[in-house]
């Protein structure tokens, strides 16, 4: 026995060190080239905040790792200080460091995950993107306060595969053929090609690195009997494994029974049920499968991409500042500029109701502060928008005011924002009790079509912040 695990030793040393002689030739791993472009043209943004960057960075696994390694070095940690997610990495780097690193970083080109073959560098890395995806989309239902570090460890998840890919080509597709293309078989693989599984060689260099033992012990599969608590180094480790297999069956079109089937058998893990993580997964399974089928569709669904992931960094950064008790008024500036931003609407407003009538309260974008005083409408029930949205508790989108009833745009509204052409209403209602309303318009020239996904992000939004409210 003190001989095989000898041998076994040697081998993990020749190993790493062959690894490192690797990493100097070849350089570090390539990141996907949309990814770099979405960042550098954010980061000439004069308007960026640190979700949005943090958000870009997200999208990409070797942005992801090398600003986690790098904030976790001895050149900028501190002792009694681990950074987990991307937006303190971001923080403590500072963005002088986030762009050298974007400037500098080599790149692959790659259309999407549906496109590129299994087992290259370029399907890997798409393929620890849509694991991402899948982890963002289930922490935004989740409201766990930590959900950034999700996305981080399932990102991280996909360190050995893409280490072994990257460096050892030859050495991989060995464990290909031995495992027959079966994931569950490629740690015994490793262990026969390298004399480590593909967990042992992710755990090491995570390591190496000194990764916080959130992150670290995430990368590895899951061990017999977990039953994690919503948000501990457990649970981040079971939604890194769920995410990343349920990658791995989008990608191979499997069946959306066997999906629900697969989900089922993590809901108890994840503390979640079975429905709130399929409706996570299902607008993902559509987009997989329609690129599969009209990759050319890609392009075209961008603008409303841009509007959702928007709308998904401010929700992740919502919950993040509520957690760390950030009061409702910062709040709900967050979530209007989120929204104001999402789909380039010229104002947001927000009217909570005071006494016997609802005023504007906050708003974001173009508005003269003067007009704030004419915002108001009394709780008294008429037959207009305003009063029926709140009524039937009803989403509204008007396409365009000028083409409404003249009673169903009060005159009261026509008055104070004659620019508007077309504009939504979000009722906010708690217990039966209307609390308030927000709005949001285009002009003329800036109206379009809201998708139905890209409302129901919003409406994702409007109800976090209700409920931020509610426990206020």
């Amino acid at each position: 026995m003190a001989t095989l695990t000898s041998a076994f030793e040697h081998s993990q040393a020749d190993f790493f060190a062959q690894l490192e002689r690797r990493i100097n030739e070849k350089g570090d791993f390539p990141a996907l080239s949309k990814s770099i472009h979405n960042i550098r043209q954010l980061i000439q943004d004069e308007g960026r905040n640190i979700a949005g960057v943090a958000n870009a960075i997200l999208s990409d696994f070797t942005l992801t790792q090398k600003i986690i390694k790098l904030a976790n070095s001895g050149l900028y940690s501190k002792a009694d200080s681990e950074v987990t997610t991307v937006s303190h990495a971001v923080v403590v780097l500072g963005l002088d460091t986030i762009t050298n690193i974007a400037l500098n970083i080599r790149t692959i080109d790659t259309p999407s995950a549906v496109k590129s073959e299994p087992g290259t560098v370029s399907g890997e890395l798409e393929k620890a993107v849509l694991a991402s995806n899948i982890a963002r989309n289930i922490v935004a239902q989740s409201y766990v306060a930590n959900g950034e570090e999700a996305i981080v460890c399932t990102q991280l998840h996909h360190l050995g595969r893409l280490v072994l890919v990257f460096y050892f080509p030859d050495g991989w597709a060995k464990i290909q053929q031995i495992a027959g293309g079966d994931e569950a078989r490629e740690n015994d693989a490793a262990l026969k090609v390298f004399g480590m599984t593909i967990d042992e060689i992710s755990h090491n260099i995570a390591k190496d690195w000194q990764l916080p033992e959130k992150i670290s012990g995430g990368v590895t599969d899951l061990t017999a009997n977990m039953n994690p608590e919503l948000g501990s180094a457990g649970w981040l480790k079971t939604m890194a494994n769920f995410s990343g297999k349920m990658a791995t069956l989008l990608v191979n079109n499997i069946s959306t029974q066997n999906l629900k089937n697969f989900i089922a058998r993590y809901s108890g893990s994840l503390l979640l049920p079975s429905e709130v993580i399929w409706g996570s997964i299902e607008p993902i399974q559509n987009k997989t499968s329609q690129l599969a089928a009209h990759p050319e569709l890609e392009q075209g669904n961008s603008e409303s991409d841009r509007a959702r992931k928007r709308v998904a960094a401010g929700l992740l950064e919502l919950s993040t500042a509520l957690a760390r008790g950030m009061d409702f008024k910062s709040a709900l500036s967050i979530a209007l500029e989120t929204i104001h931003d999402s789909m380039r609407f010229n104002r947001v407003i927000v009217f909570f109701r005071e006494a016997d009538q609802f005023k504007a309260s906050l708003y974001c974008g173009n508005l003269k502060p003067e007009t704030m005083a004419q915002l108001c409408f009394s709780k008294n029930y008429a037959a207009d928008v305003f009063h029926l949205s709140l009524a039937q508790k009803a989403d509204v989108f008007i396409q365009d005011v000028t083409l409404s009833r003249e009673t169903t745009i009060p005159a009261w509204y026509r008055k104070a924002l004659p620019d508007a052409c077309a504009f939504i209403l979000l009722p906010m209602i708690s217990n039966n009790s209307k609390v308030g309303l927000i709005y949001a318009d285009w002009k003329e020239d800036q109206t379009r079509v809201i998708r139905p996904r890209e409302f129901s992000s919003l409406v994702m939004l409007r109800d976090y912040l209700i409920k931020a409210l509610v426990k206020r």
